[in-house]
């Protein structure tokens, strides 16, 4: 897939490209299908390495110890650093891709000069406390409570399935303050300590022999009201605009051209009836679509970034990108593990190395994305009725 850039813009992406081939460890690229395969530690170290480069906030100002990009430069760097197959890490997608933009758009100027510099520099890692046992897609029926007193709110209740809570110093989360109105309304939007008295973590083992998620309690923690993100009750507001900065984050094309790379150099490896199975009239069919769908995604992505140059904030067509995204996603990893075949039964082979690990736990691990961060049942009822304007039935 080619991607056309003015002189400037091609000397930017070079020297993007020759950095992270010198600087990403084959310890990190070696686990980086699948996403949340990673482990924690590595992407520490590796959210380190960027942020000594000024990498790590590609949207924030210099003055915060952000890169200053522009949006071009933006889309090079994500863009880039994906196709090369440097992780996506969970320690900067919570902080330097939601949280941190949605506190320079809402956050007060000490919540700022507060927080952002340590999720830059990886002192501080964040995670998003937003589903509970019977609000996941539902997000509004949440019951966590936080009740107010005196300059602190008194938060209590439960949350559940989030990523490395049990590595995280902050969380994000949504509270009920209110229970007047109708379930939208009355909902706060706070920032918690996740090392104060009254907070209890507790990892959720998977079937993969890993933790992945975190349930977390709350019996009495007492949050100061300056962690409120903009007004009290107004948390739903807030929240819609933290979803649109996830969704245009949450799918780097990058990612997926890197990961429909991959399957051919599978697909180039495995013989089917004594030849190459890429060659395969059938399975090559199934592989050319990817490449159609991802430059669709593609030219999806520069849609949404020549509205970014114009000032405009992202809106509801960023759920195109969750739902199309998610779900191509989803196809890309089956093909590869179709492109593996019986290798897939092992976590190791001597003629594919670690590619078995990386296609079967990205198999496994891409079920997922079509239910976090809204299924894609609620992602076509935003575009059908926010982008198309269809009438509710």
């Amino acid at each position: 897939m080619q991607v056309s850039y003015s002189q400037d813009e091609q000397k930017f992406r070079d020297e993007v490209r020759a950095w992270l081939k010198e600087n990403t460890p084959d310890e990190i690229i070696a686990q980086t299908l699948g996403g949340s395969t990673l482990d924690p530690e590595l992407q520490k170290k590796y959210h380190k390495i960027l942020a000594e480069k000024g990498w790590i906030g590609p949207a924030f100002p210099k003055e915060l110890g952000g890169a200053g990009f522009g949006e071009m430069e933006q889309f090079i760097f994500n863009y880039e650093y994906s196709v090369s197959g440097a992780p996506r890490l969970k320690t900067q997608l919570m902080s330097v891709g939601m949280i941190g933009p949605l506190l320079l758009q809402f956050g007060t100027k000490e919540q700022q000069e507060r927080f952002i510099p340590d999720m830059l520099s990886g002192e501080t890692i964040w995670c998003q406390g937003f589903s509970e046992p019977n609000a996941g897609s539902d997000l509004a029926s949440l019951k966590t409570k936080a009740e107010l007193d005196g300059d602190e709110l008194v938060l209590y209740g439960q949350k559940t399935w989030i990523s490395i809570a049990d590595h995280a110093d902050w969380m994000f989360t949504l509270v009920r303050t209110d229970s007047s109105g109708r379930k939208q309304q009355g909902i706060t939007f706070l920032l918690v300590d996740l090392k104060s008295p009254g907070v209890t973590v507790r990892p959720i083992e998977a079937l993969t022999d890993h933790a992945p998620f975190c349930e977390i309690f709350f019996d009495n923690v007492r949050v100061p009201v300056a962690n409120i993100v903009g007004k009290m009750h107004d948390g739903w507001n807030i929240a819609k605009a933290l979803m649109q900065h996830e969704r245009l984050n949450a799918f780097p094309i990058g990612e997926l051209v890197y990961a429909v790379e991959t399957v051919r150099k599978n697909a180039e490896k495995t013989k089917f009836r004594g030849k190459p199975l890429i060659e395969d009239p059938v399975f090559r069919r199934k592989y050319s679509l990817l490449e159609i769908d991802c430059q669709a995604l593609l030219d999806t992505f520069f849609m949404l970034i020549s509205q970014l140059k114009t000032g405009t904030a992202p809106g509801p067509q960023t759920s195109f990108l969750k739902v199309y995204g998610g779900e191509l996603y989803q196809r890309v990893m089956d093909l590869d593990h179709e492109a593996i075949g019986s290798y897939g039964m092992s976590w190791y082979n001597e003629e594919f190395g670690n590619d078995v690990h990386q296609a079967t736990m990205g198999m496994i691990n891409s079920r997922s994305l079509t239910i976090w961060g809204g299924s894609s049942e609620i992602q076509r009822t935003i575009i059908a009725t926010q982008v198309l304007n269809l009438p509710r039935k």
